[in-house]
């Protein structure tokens, strides 16, 4: 069907039109020819974002709740204020008086995405989706690194690119080499050693093929979600999940990665 596409106008033209477009891009989009893959990529940049910015609200998550005392405010705990004036009947009111401070916690949220051999077509679409979710849904604080055999930081947490941009350098990559996830999560893991809260998302269609064992590394996020395609063993998968307290999710078809993106973000 590729081939026949990219000798014929005006299927190519019928393609871009085609409503289930990026369905049909998703499988053949590692075998257009270089001027039709380009049309394409633009349109498919287009319809994932439309698509990401419905599976997901906008904003950060507000601070927890932590207790203070000596101010005044219309956030009184009533409880813990009574219990402290029976314990310091003589004390002033200022003294006693316990608040709920709202304390923005410093949260950095890094997504680490296999671009291996076997990643190869679709599964490639669905993580370039992923990481459009992602940035629409943190704005900021937000890391993308990609790996394979290496490990190559897309996106820092401190640079500030439009969501376009940030496809532009996911679909650039190379789709090749083994799977080095203990890599992946250390690099992720550097850029989030300045932040009181380390999240992130591990996506693979594989287990390690190379690199070390990742079981300690994972275990050094506050927590770690892990989304797995096939042809990955999930049994082995989720125990990287399990070592970074996180979820799993094994999406064994298509039309599930929606779903498991938007328990994805709201587990992290």
């Amino acid at each position: 069907m590729a081939e026949a596409i990219n000798l014929d106008p005006q299927m190519q033209q019928q393609f871009l039109d085609d409503e289930e477009f990026i369905k049909y891009f998703a499988k053949l989009n590692h075998l257009l020819r270089s001027r039709l893959r380009e049309k394409a990529f633009v349109l498919a940049k287009r319809l994932i974002l439309k698509v990401a910015s419905q599976l997901v609200g906008t904003g950060v998550r507000k601070g927890t709740l932590h207790l203070r005392q000596g101010t005044f405010t219309d956030e009184i705990d009533i409880d813990a204020t009574l219990e402290n004036l029976v314990t310091n009947p003589l004390g002033d009111l200022e003294e006693n008086l316990a608040i709920w401070d709202r304390k923005r916690e410093e949260i950095g949220f890094v997504m680490m995405f296999d671009h291996s051999y076997s990643m190869r077509g679709p599964k490639i679409v669905l993580a370039a989706l992923c990481i459009a979710a992602i940035a629409i849904y943190f704005k900021k604080n937000y890391g993308v690194v990609a790996f394979s055999t290496d490990v190559e930081t897309v996106k820092t947490i401190t640079d500030k690119i439009h969501h376009e941009t940030l496809l532009d350098r996911v679909f650039d990559l190379p789709i090749e080499g083994l799977t080095n996830i203990s890599g992946a999560l250390a690099t992720g893991l550097g850029q989030l050693k300045s932040y009181n809260k380390k999240f992130g998302l591990l996506l693979t269609d594989g287990g390690w093929t190379t690199g070390e064992d990742p079981m300690a590394v994972a275990s050094r996020f506050d927590r770690l979600n892990v989304i797995a395609f096939p042809p990955a063993n999930p049994d082995k998968v989720r125990l990287i999940a399990e070592a970074g307290r996180g979820t799993f999710q094994f999406v064994d078809n298509e039309e599930a990665i929606t779903g498991a993106i938007v328990r994805a973000l709201q587990a992290h």
